[in-house]
């Protein structure tokens, strides 16, 4: 493909700029919420020269078993660039762009599996529709979620390698089928619904219509061997009793496949939490004005570009759909838009095979970004509940302690729990120079001693 002002590469350019506006502002979050547990785990298994192996398999239960994406990941934030929150927020973005391109990958493969015409100019729609996505928005904004595009870019790369595999011969066919087990490890170590990935693999097969040979059975059966030995390992070193972890098989799941639908059409998890918390009419308002633009993108795609696709390939999109975000349809009530991240891969690809070479993709890429930059930019604006406004309204209050820090022990006293959260005792701690075990919630400040009382406005006083 000559790089040429076609419609492909107009709406690339046109995406990307979107993508600056979307993204750019996020580097200067502040540290929030989990951000500040990591540190402080990161800063006392750096100080005591704790050795990687322990880093990768705990002394200790823990609530999860990412140590790629979590602990050796935060041990590196932590020990290299110096806990500094501007930096850390430019790895995330580093990760997010890495994550595109990595289904820029898996499009390249999945069209030279299909036999589609221009493989490289369906890529690089594909990088460039994903990198605009609104469910970006906290893996960007909360250095927590790197995991999430770590595992988008690991799975896209398994599901890229095992399509090119059928069709490679030689040492290029071995090596690919090697690197597979190889990047479920990594996956497997980086968040838990890499589970899944042997599933997902076998549904790009179905997609494409690749039967896998004898080699690729192999390899597949290493991968879902190794995912089974995963399982068995994660039940010694985890332990999860958090209530919003629940899983309840009952009428939440059509809730939470309500979300998922909401996710894949850029509505903000803060729209929905308006819509359900009295404010019907803003939320409904802004969750319509981000989905509208993303089902005409759809729309345009498939009117002249839907029989790209056989009736086939649209049953097995919605199957790899549905894998891909199998483990949190059962969840008690924690959702979030990034949890499609894996799920969003594959229709993304179909998004820009439909619209690969023709007129309207370049109206279909203003109408995503437009829908995107409503979702995010509309989501950094909320003050509290809003996620970002409640790390905005955090780093304002730690800023105030800081001039006149307490000493130790330091009671805390919070009337919301939800706002409390984006600083935390590990926030105060972090920030105030005090031990962990230095900050104590209490339901009431005692006779003597520091507290900090936090109204549920935001405001405090410390006494």
């Amino acid at each position: 493909m000559k790089w040429r002002a076609t419609p492909d590469v107009l709406a690339a350019v046109v995406l990307c700029g979107f993508a600056a506006l979307l993204w750019l502002p996020a580097l200067w979050t502040p540290f929030w919420g989990d951000d500040y547990f990591y540190l402080h785990g990161a800063r006392a298994a750096n100080e005591a020269g704790q050795p990687w192996l322990q880093t990768f398999w705990p002394e200790q239960p823990m609530k999860f078993w990412r140590p790629l994406s979590q602990e050796a990941f935060w041990r590196v934030l932590e020990g290299t660039l110096g806990a500094d929150a501007l930096l850390a927020h430019g790895v995330n973005l580093v990760l997010h762009l890495s994550a595109a391109a990595c289904v820029g990958v898996f499009g390249h493969a999945l069209a030279r599996a299909c036999a589609w015409e221009q493989p490289r100019a369906i890529a690089l729609l594909s990088c460039s529709f994903y990198v605009v996505l609104a469910l970006g928005l906290l893996p960007v904004h909360w250095v927590a979620a790197a995991n999430s595009p770590i595992l988008v870019a690991l799975t896209a790369l398994i599901l890229a390698a095992w399509l090119s595999a059928a069709q490679a011969s030689g040492a290029a066919r071995i090596a690919l089928l090697a690197a597979l087990p190889a990047l479920l490890a990594a996956a497997l170590l980086s968040k838990e619904s890499a589970v899944l990935t042997p599933l997902l693999m076998l549904a790009t097969s179905l997609f494409a219509g690749v039967r896998p040979r004898r080699g690729e059975v192999v390899a597949w059966l290493a991968c879902l061997v190794l995912a089974l030995a995963w399982l068995a390992l994660r039940r010694q070193v985890t332990v999860n009793d958090a209530a919003q972890y629940e899983l309840v098989f009952g009428a939440g799941m059509l809730r939470n496949a309500a979300s998922l639908g909401a996710w894949l059409l850029n509505v903000p998890r803060e729209a929905l939490r308006m819509i359900a918390t009295g404010e019907l009419l803003a939320g409904a308002v802004w969750a319509a004005a981000v989905a509208l633009p993303v089902m005409a993108a759809w729309l345009l795609a498939l009117r002249g570009g839907g029989g790209r696709l056989e009736p086939r390939q649209w049953g097995v999109l919605a199957l790899f759909v549905g894998l891909a975000y199998a483990p949190y349809f059962p969840l008690a009530w924690n959702s979030y838009a990034y949890y499609a991240a894996v799920a969003a891969i594959l229709p993304t690809v179909a998004l820009a095979r439909c619209l690969q070479g023709r007129g309207v993709a370049v109206v279909a890429a203003v109408l995503v970004g437009a829908s995107s930059l409503v979702a995010v930019e509309g989501t950094r604006r909320l003050d509290h509940p809003g996620l970002i406004g409640r790390a905005h309204w955090a780093e304002a209050t730690l800023r105030e302690l800081e001039r006149s820090p307490p000493a130790a022990p330091l009671s805390v006293q919070v009337e919301d729990g939800q706002r409390f959260y984006a600083i935390g005792a590990n926030g105060l701690a972090w920030r105030l120079g005090l031990k962990p075990e230095d900050v104590r919630m209490v339901d009431a400040c005692p006779a003597v001693g520091a507290c900090l009382q936090v109204r549920a406005d935001g405001s405090w006083q410390l006494h």
